[in-house]
């Protein structure tokens, strides 16, 4: 694990059994350094990939909405570097609409124009990032042609991809191979790729406040499948 994710680690070690505000965690662990939500978030995705955890089971690391997050008690304990121990066998803890008609075709707009107003967002970042690899190529020859974008959709999810082997490749998986994205509110998965990362992109519908909402994942092309899905599992609901 990172250094950032062990600190965080270690500041719900200290306190496990309590909730650890956001607030604290950010503070205890990157100071004065000004970073995002999603900074945390991931920190915490890899902290329950590490101990065989995710954000649906939440055996170990427990989110408390709108407040933090909380390790449960004697699941896990640091090891003295001088003494090798192994670490210790964690013990799970249980964890614990009708509309009118009228009203669902005006819910149904809003959230066509909320998602219009993601997707245009998205692909202007992707613009950015073509951009730049388009003064790429200028630079060694001309007629180069422009990526192309392919729509897919499955179960009522949308997929859309850039047509090349790296970005197809990570389709199929979550189309055929992963199970992470079963029962999640994620409407649509977007993916890109550059020089040498992933770029994605998941719309989904939040749970807590149901307004429509985007989250956006940078990772290496050598990054684990696996982990990608986790992650996006876990933030995207």
């Amino acid at each position: 694990m990172k250094g950032t994710e062990c600190r965080v680690l270690e500041v719900l070690i200290a306190n496990q059994g309590q909730v650890v505000p956001k607030k604290e965690l950010f503070t205890q662990v990157w100071g004065d350094r000004i970073v995002s939500d999603n900074s945390l978030t991931q920190c915490i995705a890899q902290l329950r990939l590490a101990l065989g955890d995710n954000g649906k089971e939440q055996k170990y690391i427990k989110t408390i909405p709108s407040r933090g997050y909380m390790l449960f008690e004697n699941v896990v304990q640091l090891a003295e570097p001088e003494q090798q121990k192994l670490p210790e066998v964690a013990v799970c803890a249980p964890e614990e609409a009708t509309v009118a008609a009228t009203s669902r075709d005006a819910e149904e707009h809003h959230y066509h124009q909320q998602l219009k107003a993601l997707l245009a967002l998205f692909f202007a970042v992707v613009f950015l990032f073509q951009t730049a690899q388009a003064v790429n190529r200028w630079t060694f020859g001309w007629n180069v042609p422009l990526d192309r974008w392919i729509t897919e959709t499955q179960d009522e999810r949308t997929f859309r991809f850039l047509d090349n082997p790296a970005s197809k490749t990570l389709y199929h998986y979550f189309r055929d191979e992963s199970a992470h994205l079963e029962g999640t509110p994620v409407t649509d998965l977007l993916i890109s790729t550059g020089v040498s990362n992933y770029y994605l992109s998941c719309v989904y519908r939040c749970k807590s406040t149901g307004d429509q909402e985007v989250r956006n994942f940078t990772f290496d092309l050598q990054e684990n499948f696996y982990l990608m899905g986790g992650m996006v599992r876990d933030v995207c609901q």
